[in-house]
């Protein structure tokens, strides 16, 4: 798909539609804010095609991030601008129709901070390995060592003090599992911390933010966060952060690791965090625009191929208006 030069929209609607765009995929956005942006979309055709050029525009920069040089990535700070109709304050420098005139340093900001994950950043483009949205891939990092790398995981391989080959989940979601033959345990170091996974064992990792959340599925894991160490118990779930190392608590392994089976579980979650975990494996983003659908609690089992059509589901299921909009961005009110 691609949008005629001649057929572009003025400057200003372009402008309007990237801190649209940018706003609503920030996590702020509110019910009010979704009511100014439809008003906005509808009050005339230039804006609808100025909205779908600023979409078209987020894809293409995530090739071109491909080129861009970490060092670049402080673009100078321009005055912010409002958008009509009561909408969002947005930093010029973050804005995709500067990037058709902008500096590299400008282009390279953005490649270092995606919004919404709407690219990979650059350091997810130069890591080791890789997964994209919805892709799921088996690495065999080590001698002994497989890895299962979930959705949107990035990780770079590195030594321990020792020498020993270790790995550095950057982000995402990864299943460890180690040869009976494996001489030393094989060291992950993932946020705050650092998980050890002994010979003949299995373990999952997820490192999504900044805490890091360990759980032992067979044999021996253990965990180092500043001084406390950490022995888990099988089919046990260990947190960890900067602050320290949080309680272990009991889990059902099959609901752990149903990703594997490419099937997503929740049991009694808030919709906000079924969303956010949606999210992860469906390109464009769903947003939720009301705090009490938000907090609504879920019970539910989607598999991966059904992910298309969960707004649909989340409208049957709680009367949600559902407004897509280019890109597969997805408005829940």
């Amino acid at each position: 798909m691609s949008v005629e030069l001649s057929s572009r929209p003025a400057p200003e609607s372009r402008s309007e539609a990237q801190a649209w765009l940018l706003h609503l995929t920030s996590g702020q956005a509110t019910p009010a804010d979704a009511e100014a942006f439809r008003l906005w979309l509808s009050s005339s055709e230039e804006h609808e095609r100025a909205f779908v050029e600023a979409r078209l525009l987020w894809d293409g920069l995530g090739a071109a991030a491909k080129s861009m040089r970490q060092s670049e990535a402080h673009g100078t700070r321009r005055q912010p601008i409002r958008v009509a109709h009561g909408g969002p304050r947005m930093n010029r420098r973050a804005f995709l129709g500067g990037l058709l005139t902008a500096s590299a340093a400008a282009v390279c900001f953005l490649s270092l901070n995606p919004p919404g994950h709407l690219w990979p950043a650059l350091g997810e483009l130069t890591a080791d390995y890789r997964t994209a949205t919805g892709e799921q891939r088996e690495v065999a990092v080590a001698p002994g060592v497989t890895v299962q790398m979930n959705t949107q995981t990035t990780i770079n391989m590195r030594k321990t003090t020792s020498g020993h080959v270790a790995m550095e989940l950057v982000s995402g979601e990864a299943q460890i599992l180690t040869d009976a033959q494996l001489i030393h345990p094989f060291t992950v170091f993932a946020g705050a911390g650092s998980v050890r996974v002994a010979a003949a064992s299995q373990c999952n990792v997820r490192c999504t933010g900044p805490q890091v959340q360990v759980i032992c599925l067979g044999g021996e894991t253990s965990l180092e966060c500043g001084d406390e160490h950490v022995a888990l118990q099988v089919a046990h779930e260990v947190n960890y952060d900067a602050g320290g190392v949080g309680e272990a608590v009991a889990v059902d392994p099959q609901n752990a690791v149903a990703w594997r089976q490419r099937v997503l579980v929740f049991d009694n979650q808030p919709l906000a965090e079924v969303v956010d975990e949606i999210n992860r494996y469906r390109p464009g983003k769903i947003v939720l625009m009301d705090k009490q659908l938000a907090a609504r609690k879920v019970h539910a089992r989607f598999m991966l191929n059904q992910l298309t059509d969960v707004a649909a589901l989340i409208h049957d299921a709680y009367g949600a208006h559902v407004m897509s909009l280019p890109g597969g961005i997805v408005l829940l009110s």
